[in-house]
């Protein structure tokens, strides 16, 4: 769960990044060609998702073996749209917080 929580949060922070690459023609489509497409062209495969406060769907998709990521928000009404992609993605270490410690 919390690793969950992370990986949304790192999300969040990459999509805030990503802003400035809004401005140029997204590429959207149906959101089962796109992951077919991703599958197919990089392997990729979703690992994480969230739900957005309009209803919309964001999820981070990656190669096994992390050469490879993207990051595709759907929208309520349909149209599934690249936000981000890039290379080397890596897996942040959950650390124990509280009590327990």
């Amino acid at each position: 769960m919390l690793k969950t929580l992370s990986l949304i949060a790192v999300v969040a922070g990459a999509v805030t990044v990503a802003i400035p690459e809004a401005y140029a023609s997204p590429v959207c489509g149906d959101r089962s060609k796109v992951i077919d497409s991703l599958s197919a062209k990089y392997s990729e495969e979703p690992v994480a998702v969230g739900v957005t406060s309009n209803g919309g769907v964001i999820e981070v998709l990656k190669a096994p073996d992390g050469q490879t990521w993207t990051i595709l928000f759907t929208y309520p009404s349909g149209p599934s749209c690249l936000v981000a992609s890039g290379e080397a993605w890596q897996e942040l270490e959950e650390k124990i917080k509280g009590p327990a410690a």
